[in-house]
């Protein structure tokens, strides 16, 4: 059974609406819980403990919750002290999503989990050299951003050896040191805060009472972020000579 080497990681209803969400692709809960027969209050605990677990996410449709489930990489990301039994599985899992060829253009993630799937889930396949753009965090929510996500984000982005360019607030020099392949610099511009950018999503967290991750899948919104960016990295590079 694929799902064995999964116990501990997720409880048995846990695995039934994951492997439903990997065979159905996008769905409605209606028809999760047509597959898997479990019952409306303990499908909706069971979806939102998966959600809190990074492990499947939901954009709205309408009024219309539309729920899909995350690569089976992220369990490779999010529990490193299983990684092993995890990459064991990792293709029977491939085999069960290629029946999903439905995909969204944004997601939601939720809760501290769920936006560390969100960055790992933007650049797990990345590969060296590639460029990533972000903007940087507001300085009330500095430290916990940092620690809870950013920090160890920057050293699995590290590890990928893809090109990073940052730009913070000018009230952040001398808090933030540069990882390697690292390029920042600060401005006293009005940023959107909390956004990465790389190859064709825009990544972008709210850090309210339950921090919150959507992950956009769009070319037109990537050029638009992308040509912000570099207009404000040079006028930033412009106020670092003045």
């Amino acid at each position: 059974m694929v799902f064995e080497e999964l116990d501990g990681l997720l409880t048995e209803n846990e695995k039934k609406v994951y492997l439903a969400l990997l065979q159905i692709g996008e769905t409605t809960a209606a028809k999760i819980l047509e597959k898997t027969g479990l019952q409306n209050s303990v499908f909706y605990r069971t979806i939102h403990r998966l959600i809190e677990k990074g492990v499947v996410s939901f954009v709205k449709k309408g009024q219309i919750k539309h729920f899909s489930s995350a690569k089976p990489e992220v369990f490779v990301t999010q529990l490193r002290d299983r990684q092993e039994a995890v990459k064991q599985i990792l293709p029977d899992l491939k085999e069960i999503q290629k029946v999903a060829s439905v995909k969204t253009d944004a997601e939601v993630f939720v809760g501290i989990k769920g936006v560390k799937a969100m960055y790992h889930t933007l650049i797990e396949d990345s590969r060296p050299g590639e460029e990533y753009l972000f903007f940087g965090t507001m300085l009330d929510i500095f430290e916990e951003s940092m620690s809870k996500i950013y920090l160890p984000f920057r050293k699995y982005r590290a590890e990928k050896k893809i090109i990073v360019y940052g730009i913070h607030k000018k009230e952040f020099k001398g808090k933030v040191t540069p990882f390697v392949r690292t390029k920042e610099r600060y401005t006293d511009f009005p940023l959107p805060p909390n956004m990465a950018i790389f190859r064709d999503k825009v990544a972008i967290t709210s850090w309210g009472e339950v921090p919150t991750g959507i992950l956009i899948k769009s070319k037109d919104v990537v050029n638009q972020y992308r040509e912000l960016f570099w207009e404000l990295w040079k006028m930033a590079g412009k106020s670092k000579k003045s």
